[in-house]
């Protein structure tokens, strides 16, 4: 049975492949590691057990940016209790220079090179030393998404240095990157998406309550026979 945790996720990124540039100024270094096998952990047991297709992490690090990201991605994790799939991020960022806040981008392809969507983690620590993505920073996931997920393209969008200046990635360049890697996505693709409801329960009453209305609607509109 194969089953995934935080700790075997990090042992994945143990070693990395670095790619060769792309049609950009050279400052965007890109780095391959192993993100582990497909097969995830459902409440009924496991799906893609049959696949051979490991998930695949690239980090894109710019040059120029205050920091430097290491061995970052995300992949999904059953919550038993809860029945329900996060997706959960791991990585380093390390300032070289004394930061207040940072955020980090998660741009999730499936199989086919389609985004699924992108996710944001802002963390606002004063430091000098490595910045840690916890496991709490976490999303909630369906299944359809957690099982689909193949690819994860992680880089950091913004930093805001100890001293107030705020260093913004290049959406074109980062964009531009990722043609190179097989994957579908514009500069709009890199922007996060806002987070979705994932709780079966709140989704069936929410569609009923809408079924109801355009029903009630619907008898309005129908004028009464004489």
């Amino acid at each position: 049975m194969i089953r995934i945790t935080a700790a075997v996720a990090v042992l994945f990124l143990c070693v990395g492949t670095v790619l060769a540039q792309g049609s950009d100024d050279g400052s965007l270094q890109v780095t391959e590691y192993d993100g582990g096998s497909v097969a995830i952990r459902t409440s009924n047991g496991f799906l893609n057990q049959d696949s051979s297709i490991k998930r695949k992490w690239y980090v894109m690090d710019d040059a120029n940016a205050p920091v430097k990201l290491e061995r970052a991605g995300v992949f999904p994790r059953l919550e038993e209790k809860e029945n329900v799939h996060y997706l959960v991020p791991v990585g380093t960022v390390a300032p070289k220079e004394a930061i207040s806040a940072v955020e980090v981008r998660f741009v999730l392809f499936d199989v086919w090179g389609d985004r699924l969507r992108t996710l944001a983690v802002t963390r606002l620590t004063d430091s000098s030393t490595h910045v840690e993505l916890r496991p709490i920073d976490r999303w909630p996931a369906l299944e359809s998404e957690a099982s689909q997920l193949v690819t994860v393209v992680a880089f950091v969008a913004r930093v805001r240095t100890a001293e107030g200046q705020v260093w913004t990635f290049d959406p074109a360049k980062v964009a531009s990157r990722m043609l190179g890697l097989g994957v579908i996505a514009g500069q709009a693709d890199l922007a996060p998406d806002q987070q979705r409801m994932v709780d079966p329960t709140l989704i069936y009453w929410t569609y009923a309550l809408r079924s109801k209305d355009q029903s009630a609607r619907n008898a309005k509109a129908v004028p009464p026979r004489e």
